[in-house]
């Protein structure tokens, strides 16, 4: 890169302003007040583990060991600002509380089955001024870990023993496994849900224990024959070696026989109108309504007991299981028409039977509401200008429609961006959305497994919008659909829409046809077009320990069906594809610190056809314009504006102030997340941040200048684009507003060029990007 002699000094003093910034924003600044002086206080305290360990697990061992120490060692430090750290206070240092803290870990150790871990300590003195600062050291060898050998249950109830037997295949606990208090604990929730599920209501942990290391115990024995002391003496040593254990699950002696009785379901009673806030001075007449033992007690008639009936699970007669009472719970509770729901259970120990009261607070009925939203443009399929806009939101919702907590919502949108080309108004947008939730499977024929989901509804959903981008373009747009959702036993959340109709139509303008003019491939992208498509949504989230996966994945196509009609297809201008994308994120949290991790994939394939210029037959090149991937904005690759990027390392858009999308996507990102502090009641974060992605065709469509732009894997590498960059983030609990700094670290653009690595890159000339909340 050249610098001209005039740019000597802004190339020099820049770096070092920001070098300067970086090394203060890492070392801060600390300040002890109220130290006691002239007695040694604790200053710091430092912990080494040392053993053969995976990284992420031996950062989670010495976070519990830091929480394990005793609580005057723990050096707390409090954030001031930006930069400044405050201890105040510190604690004179005693050996005792190193003596104290050994004692801990060794619990914590032996808790998580190092069995022979040992723990030591040193410390030093170090005087600032009047400050005689003590730092602790506190080495651990954790040794080698104890292993499950084996796992028996031994009840003296036969249902209980048949029970924990017959669900043995998904205990906590598997030969081989390293052995830990928790994973016992696991182990005795497992079993205690196994037994609520078949009618033991009142069964608790006091009923059980869990018995380990049987041979230690048995050496104890004062009558065990001598030989025999021997052999397990032996084994003893054995498992010195590579330490073992067995554990066997048992019941104990109970003063309370009925906890080991089973019981089943009696009378079940509704009360569906139940206010939180009761008036004394009003009484009411109400209304009782019974069926096969279910009862609805009512003062108003707000609901059908038909709708009440369906939707419960704890059936008279049945055995009672725990999962009934939280699946008729949650199932009411996730509806629209009720703010609070709780079950109350009154058991009949002489007969063995429980009664169930439902009590169900209602909620508002109607609502309306007006929000004003203030954004800025990063997902418009029109534009590309990225700038400021303002919304007026006008809503109404009915959450109780025809007496079966039917949620309908009416929503108005007119929204208007502001332009930055001596324009004030850049586009206006208007809108009108009309849904329908129902609380069940809405389908023409009964489906058994609805009632095993924990949850399930039915969407219905309607909307027109009208975009005017001015002296530009003018879209018009008509949606309906029919969707099912529901959250299966696995907690995975499943959306299917069999029917999907979208239909857009065009009005181009005179400034439209010079740019087209100048970009011949702007015509193919730009058309009027019908989606009758199908999609399926599938969402799942699991945790271990510190780290929390998510996975999307969704599926759509689009005129399977009816693109084999003429005059859907070509008549209609039928846009037939299918879609393909994966979305999978990883978050580590470490404290108030934490790694996030994202990886996107898509791809979409058109194969209808379509009448050209000429009016003749032609496949389609390309997906619908709403349907296509882009890159850049804020939420995206962050060096570049929202669909500037791409496609591959193809120069053909270079110059020209329109988007750029493609049939292909692959991005990944990461972000390192921590806090800076407290500033006005504001909490203040930050975060650095890698976007490595980029957009491609499936073919140059016709034209040699776009084969930069097709995907080849053999030009991965060459078309990948890099950025990087940091932030700031207004974290206000409800939402957080970002703002984002970042740099083409890579440009596929210059991909002739080192392939594309540092090039234009100005310290001062990054990209900001304005966004709300987390980009993933």
């Amino acid at each position: 890169m050249v610098f001209y002699n005039n740019k000597c000094y802004t190339r020099l003093f820049w770096p070092r302003v920001y070098g300067y910034l970086l090394f203060f924003l890492i070392t801060g600044c600390k300040v002890i007040k109220n130290y006691p002086s002239p007695h040694p206080f604790v200053y710091k305290t430092t912990i080494k583990v040392d053993a053969k360990l995976p990284s992420a697990e031996k950062a989670n061992l010495i976070n519990k060991i830091e929480n394990q120490l005793s609580d005057s060692l723990k050096v707390r430090y409090r954030k001031k600002g930006f930069l400044r750290k405050e201890m105040e206070s510190p604690p004179v240092f005693d050996t005792s509380y190193a003596t104290e803290s050994i004692g801990y870990i060794d619990d914590l150790l032996r808790a998580y089955g190092y069995m022979y871990g040992q723990v030591s300590w040193d410390s030093s003195l170090v005087q600032v001024e009047d400050q005689k600062r003590v730092t602790t050291n506190f080495k651990v060898v954790p040794g080698k870990v104890l292993r499950i050998d084996s796992l028996a249950f031994d009840f003296h109830d036969s249902t209980l023993q048949a029970l924990a037997n017959a669900n043995q295949k998904d205990s906590k606990l598997k030969r081989g496994d390293a052995y830990s208090n928790e994973k016992v604990s696991l182990e005795i929730d497992r079993l205690l849900n196994i037994f609520r599920d078949n009618g033991y209501l009142k069964i608790t942990r006091e009923d059980m224990y869990a018995q380990v290391d049987t041979i230690v115990a048995a050496l104890i024995d004062p009558g065990l024959d001598p030989f025999e002391q021997i052999r397990l003496l032996e084994e003893v040593q054995k498992r010195r070696e590579n330490p073992q254990i067995d554990v066997i699950f048992k019941q104990r002696g109970t003063k309370n026989p009925e906890r080991l009785q089973q019981y089943r379901f009696r009378f079940i009673r509704f009360y569906p109108d139940l206010s939180l806030i009761q008036d004394s001075l009003v009484t009411s007449k109400k209304d009782t309504i019974t069926r096969n033992n279910i009862s609805v007690i009512r003062s108003k008639n707000m609901t059908k007991p038909g709708f009440l009936a369906r939707n419960n699970q704890m059936i008279p007669g049945n055995l009672y299981r725990q999962k009934d009472v939280y699946r008729t719970n949650n199932v009411f509770q996730q509806m629209s028409a009720w703010q609070q729901v709780g079950i109350d259970l009154y058991p009949v120990d002489s007969l063995g039977v429980v009664d169930a009261e439902v009590n169900m607070y209602l909620a508002k009925k109607q609502n309306i509401s007006v929000d004003l939203e203030a954004s800025r443009n990063a997902t418009d399929l029109i534009t590309t200008t990225n700038l400021f806009g303002i919304a007026l939101n006008f809503g109404l919702q009915d959450r109780n429609l025809s007496k079966q907590s039917v949620l309908a919502s009416t929503n108005f949108r007119f929204g208007i961006e502001l332009g930055n080309q001596g324009r004030i108004i850049q586009t206006f947008q208007t809108s009108i959305t009309q849904s329908f939730t129902i609380p069940k499977f809405v389908t023409p024929f009964k489906i058994k497994q609805e009632r095993r989901f924990q949850s399930s509804r039915t969407l219905l959903s309607a909307s027109g919008s009208i975009t005017n981008l001015r002296d530009f373009l003018r879209v018009q747009s008509v949606n309906t659909s029919i969707g099912y959702e529901w959250i299966n036993q696995k907690n995975r959340n499943w959306y299917y829409s069999p029917l999907n109709v979208e239909f857009v139509r065009l009005f181009k303008t005179d400034s439209f046809y010079k740019q087209a003019a100048i970009i011949p491939n702007l015509e193919n992208f730009y058309n009027d077009g019908l989606i009758i498509s199908q999609y399926l949504i599938v969402r799942n989230t699991w945790a271990r320990s510190n780290k929390v996966y998510n996975l999307k994945i969704q599926l759509e196509e689009s005129g399977g069906i009816f693109g084999n009609f003429k005059q859907f297809d070509l008549n209609s201008r039928l846009f037939r594809f299918a879609k393909a994308d994966i979305d999978f994120r990883h978050y580590i949290n470490k404290g108030n610190k934490s790694w996030a991790f994202r990886f996107f994939v898509g791809l979409g394939i058109p194969y209808g056809k379509q009448y050209d210029t000429s009016g003749k037959i032609v496949k389609e090149p390309s997906l619908p314009f709403f349907k296509s991937y882009f890159a850049g904005g804020p939420s995206s690759m962050r060096a570049w504006q929202v669909r500037q990027l791409g496609p591959g390392s193809s120069d053909y858009f270079q110059g020209a102030n329109t988007f750029r999308f493609a049939d292909f996507q692959l991005e990944s990102n990461i972000e390192y997340r921590f806090p800076l502090g407290t500033l006005f009641g504001i909490n203040l974060k930050s975060a650095f941040f890698a976007d490595i992605g980029n957009i491609w065709y499936r073919n140059n469509q016709g034209n040699p200048a776009l084969d930069a732009g097709v995907f080849r894997l053999k030009h991965l590498y060459r078309d990948i684009a890099v950025a990087g960059g940091t932030s700031l983030r207004l974290d206000f609990n409800y939402f957080m507003i970002r703002f984002d700094w970042a740099y083409k670290l890579k440009d596929p653009l210059f991909a002739n060029q080192k392939n594309g690595w540092f090039q234009n890159v100005n310290l001062l000339k990054g990209q900001f990007q304005l966004g709300i909340n987390a980009p993933f």
